[in-house]
């Protein structure tokens, strides 16, 4: 006879206990909502995979200055930003495509194309979600 653990087995029960209230507390006050939910980059193309290895969730608050052109640049996997505060437009090196963010807004970032982020007059704040594997860089330069 194998023993378990009763940690796992705890868990689920109290996660099973607990998620009627969960669901009855979004009545009580509690909102969600879905600020981006997508198999897509911003230039439409399909997410293809997420880096080989073991999975590293990164969560980096990010603040650009007014008038500032980051550094071209790509990303080896999917990520996901959110603007706090300010406007940023992004655009792809090959100059075909560019979108304009304001507060608010979420962006379903390039994976493996150039691109880079310019700013407006005021500074840009941004939360960004990077879902990568240990050991993958968030991002690289272009050369």
């Amino acid at each position: 006879m194998k023993i378990y653990s009763a940690g796992p087995w705890l868990a689920l029960c109290a996660a099973l206990l607990v998620a009627p209230f969960v669901h009855a507390a979004e009545g009580g006050g509690v909102k969600t909502e879905t600020l981006l939910k997508t198999e897509r980059s911003w230039d439409g193309e399909l997410y293809k995979a997420y880096p080989a290895g073991q999975p590293e969730l990164t969560m980096v608050r990010i603040t650009i200055p007014p008038h500032t052109s980051l550094p071209w640049h790509s990303h080896p996997s999917p990520n996901a930003a959110y603007v706090v505060s300010g406007e940023l437009t992004v655009e792809s090196r090959d100059g075909k495509r560019q979108k304009h963010l304001r507060t608010g807004d979420t962006l379903a970032e390039m994976v493996g194309t150039q691109h880079r982020g310019v700013t407006g007059d005021k500074p840009v704040e941004l939360l960004v979600f990077y879902a990568g594997a240990t050991g993958v860089p968030l991002s690289a330069k272009a050369e």
